[in-house]
């Protein structure tokens, strides 16, 4: 079974951007490192060490979820193409797949899903190459693992992605 090797990242859904990106970093010491202007702040105590921590998207309701996601971090793009296949095995939800593409850090492959109660869950792994292009492009896992890293690392074109 692929191995979860530590929580990489929360994305909180908040209703006042400014303020919320004010108390992080101010109280907490977190570093603005990325940012989707008016919509998404990338926060991290280290930039050299992680390209966001915490991620903060406008667009929380009354009563509407708090987490967007939780993002676990595996070693390899093996394992990301084992949970997504146990996944479908096993009738666990399928958000969407994509590989991002960060700063720092590379580009992953990257399967969402759901667990039990709805919520939204990443688990990702960085894959060794990539292009100059930081991009994020959607990804089928339903290919093999050389496509679904040519993809992700910008080698080849995403085509026929469900």
């Amino acid at each position: 079974m692929p191995k979860i090797t530590g929580l990489s990242h929360i994305v909180l859904h908040v209703k006042d951007l400014d303020k919320m990106v004010d108390f992080y970093t101010n109280m907490l010491g977190l570093i603005k490192y990325r940012e989707n202007p008016g919509r998404m702040v990338f926060l991290t105590a280290d930039p050299t060490i992680d390209d966001h921590q915490l991620a903060l998207v406008k667009g929380r309701e009354d009563g509407g979820k708090l987490i967007a996601h939780i993002a676990w971090k595996v070693e390899t793009p093996a394992e990301i193409k084992e949970f997504y296949d146990r996944f479908k095995a096993q009738g666990v939800p399928i958000d969407h797949c994509v590989s991002h593409a960060y700063t720092e850090m590379g580009n992953t492959v990257s399967c969402y899903f759901l667990d039990p109660e709805g919520n939204r869950i990443e688990v990702y792994a960085l894959v060794a190459e990539r292009d100059d292009a930081r991009e994020n492009r959607p990804l089928d896992l339903d290919k093999s693992l050389s496509e679904i890293v040519a993809v992700a690392s910008g080698r080849m074109p995403a085509s026929g992605v469900h």
